[in-house]
């Protein structure tokens, strides 16, 4: 009987030894998890700078683009004879370099 008894116990070990590793897997898991939720929210919120800061940049180069061309489209406007002339020798430069 002495033996049965013994059995029993070691299965009652080995029994709590099972629930106790399975609760510390499932506690890890919860760790981890929360951990990778944490990462994707601040990857989140990175990318939402980064495209904040992409559309400044963006914003800020359409501007400058936008007053160059109204600068040059006055000036344009003012010498006409003069552009036309340096469009002509741009061109012509242009047609030398390339060989044409």
């Amino acid at each position: 009987m002495s033996e049965n008894t013994d059995a029993g116990k070691t299965f009652d070990q080995a029994s709590a030894a099972v629930n106790d590793a399975v609760g510390s897997v499932g506690e890890q898991l919860a760790a981890l998890r929360k951990q990778v939720e944490e990462l994707l929210a601040d990857r989140q919120k990175y990318m939402s700078q980064a495209m904040d800061a992409a559309e400044g940049y963006a914003a800020r180069a359409t501007d400058a683009t936008r007053v160059q061309y109204e600068a040059v489209t006055d000036r344009v406007r003012e010498r006409p004879g003069q552009s036309l002339l340096i469009a002509a020798g741009v061109g012509y430069i242009l047609a030398r370099i390339l060989g044409r």
